[in-house]
């Protein structure tokens, strides 16, 4: 009995775990498009993001940049933005699954696609 409960914990707690691949499985609660580049655009949502006291990761690939959102370095990712070049302009696309109001972050992403200026 105390082997299917700890089995039952141990399923609804990995069931409650959000992470990066789940969050991309849904639409995007945002989508931007902007001139600037992939590197300025994520610079300036770091820099933004950095005010609130939460845990930000920046992942640089190949193809753009992602910056995951967590409650503590631990924690399961709660939203993320993937920044990409797309011929000449560059995405972002947020995903969320914040408890709580979350378009401040949303509004940065728009900011900063707004503001960053183009390469050149």
């Amino acid at each position: 009995m105390k082997n299917y409960f700890a089995c039952a914990v141990i399923a609804t707690l990995l069931a409650g775990c959000t992470n990066a691949l789940s969050l991309r499985d849904s639409a995007p609660t945002a989508t931007y498009a902007g001139s600037g580049s992939a590197e300025a655009v994520a610079d300036c949502v770091v820099n933004a993001w950095s005010a609130k006291s939460l845990s930000l990761q920046r992942i640089v690939l190949y193809s753009g940049t992602t910056i995951e959102i967590r409650e503590t370095e631990k924690s399961p990712v709660i939203a993320l933005v993937d920044i990409k070049p797309v011929g000449e302009n560059t995405i972002a696309k947020y995903y969320s699954n914040f408890p709580t109001d979350d378009s401040w972050f949303f509004d940065h992403i728009e900011t900063c696609m707004n503001v960053t200026p183009a390469d050149g």
